[in-house]
């Protein structure tokens, strides 16, 4: 499940038109747009299995919370138009590879390919990222929803989120490498209503995610980062 450039250059015109996409070996049908931010696209996609001799995406997952019951996934497509935005996108699926716990959003595949720049696409690559489907949307949509429903989480489910997100986050500190998210808020929390249970809160975008532990080399450093924390804190 490593990132590969290939020359599939045509798949940009499959994903507009909303036809098929592969993503390295496994074929996808694109069902709809589910939303777009700066050079990021989401869709949600449907496994193809009958047209892979292996049985499709769904069967070579190992952890069975991962496969889709129905064969759905969110897919993201990233449009890259420098180098920089490529590491940046190759360091982002590298950070996201590295956590494994049922509230942190896995990454279950991912390619980027070569497109050839046109009049109309100023790009040079593309960026496919395939995760897990969530459609009862962020902890940000059903906060809005239910405030102009004059609603609100009872007190044990907002116990329960935050919980969850604390549980995730002590992951990524858990690691040989310690990890900081550094942009938890209500739009980066996926919330998956279940019937009988507290919903399921799943922290996710990796891209501002950086080792926790920094060296501080003089003052300066320190008043910097103190700085930093006391504006995460005020936002």
């Amino acid at each position: 499940m490593g990132c590969s450039f290939s020359g599939l250059n045509a798949l940009y015109d499959s994903v507009n038109g909303g036809g098929d996409v592969w993503i390295n070996e496994n074929r996808f049908r694109i069902v709809r747009q589910l939303g777009e931010g700066g050079n990021a696209y989401i869709f949600l996609v449907k496994d193809l299995p009958a047209d892979n001799p292996s049985g499709g995406f769904s069967a070579k997952l190992k952890q069975s919370s991962h496969i889709s019951e129905d064969g759905t996934y969110a897919m993201k497509k990233v449009l890259i138009r420098s180098n920089e935005q490529l590491e940046l996108v190759r360091e982002d699926i590298r950070v996201s590879s590295l956590f494994n716990h049922p509230n942190l959003l896995p990454l279950l595949d991912h390619a980027i390919i070569s497109v050839k720049p046109t009049p109309q696409r100023s790009w040079n690559h593309e960026a496919y990222l395939l995760f897990p489907v969530h459609l009862d949307g962020t902890l940000l949509d059903n906060t809005k929803t239910m405030q102009a429903r004059k609603e609100s989480f009872p007190t044990t489910d907002v116990l329960q989120i935050f919980r969850q997100l604390c549980a995730g986050l002590k992951h990524m500190h858990s690691l040989d490498t310690p990890y900081a998210h550094n942009d938890v808020k209500p739009g980066n929390v996926l919330i998956t209503h279940r019937k009988g249970k507290p919903p399921l809160a799943i922290l996710m975008d990796f891209g501002s995610a950086r080792p926790a532990r920094k060296h501080i080399g003089n003052r300066s450093e320190a008043l910097q980062l103190q700085f930093v924390r006391l504006y995460c804190l005020i936002l």
